[in-house]
């Protein structure tokens, strides 16, 4: 029986803190790998300000080989279960997609880097949900997710025409991701740090 001093609600909000504690805390300890995605859609911005609209092709196979690496950093990080993990398998089935017929898809660029933003801000916004209102991370999460879904709904539902637009398009969506990613690593970076002090101080 339930000790009637304790509800049973009690113990359910109390075991879903921690839960939303700990995911926190994972997102911490992967700050290096928000690090590394800002890196990568960093250089493959500014490529792909000075790409010549010739070589669109092979600018596309970059661009799935950021998606694949992105979606292999989050299965790695979370595993296949959950939204989460469907995040990174999206991500991974769209930049193989890329990879493999860049030339076929070309006039779907738009609607699948829409798609993927769509995917990352639905990750985000879930992962935010699912974390403690009182981690100092919480809103950053929540805020990535919002700008991931505004350039999502804009690529999808007003693409540019043209292998001059889908690069300049793949230029600065490249670029605003990596700002959120190193922005992500900032605030996760001093999450983690933080959460090293309080193990070493126990």
């Amino acid at each position: 029986m339930t000790d009637p001093q304790y509800p049973r609600e009690e113990i359910l909000d109390d075991s879903s803190l921690d839960s939303r504690d700990a995911l926190g805390d994972q997102l911490a300890g992967l700050w290096w790998t928000f690090l590394l995605r800002g890196v990568l859609a960093g250089a493959l911005g500014v490529a792909a300000l000075f790409w010549p609209t010739g070589s669109i092709s092979l600018l596309l196979r970059l661009v799935g080989l950021l998606l694949v690496f992105d979606g292999g950093l989050t299965l790695l990080g979370f595993g296949r279960r959950g939204l989460i993990g469907g995040v990174g398998i999206g991500a991974l089935l769209i930049g193989l997609v890329l990879l493999i017929w860049p030339e076929g898809v070309a006039r779907l660029t738009f609607f699948l880097l829409g798609a993927w933003a769509l995917i990352m801000g639905v990750g985000s916004l879930t992962a935010w949900r699912q974390m403690s209102d009182q981690h100092p991370d919480a809103a950053s999460v929540r805020n990535s997710g919002i700008v991931a879904l505004v350039i999502g709904l804009v690529l999808i539902f007003w693409p540019g025409s043209g292998m001059v637009a889908l690069g300049w398009a793949i230029a600065f969506g490249a670029l605003a991701f990596s700002a959120v990613m190193f922005w992500l690593t900032a605030r996760f970076k001093r999450a983690h740090d933080r959460v090293a002090m309080r193990v070493v101080n126990r």
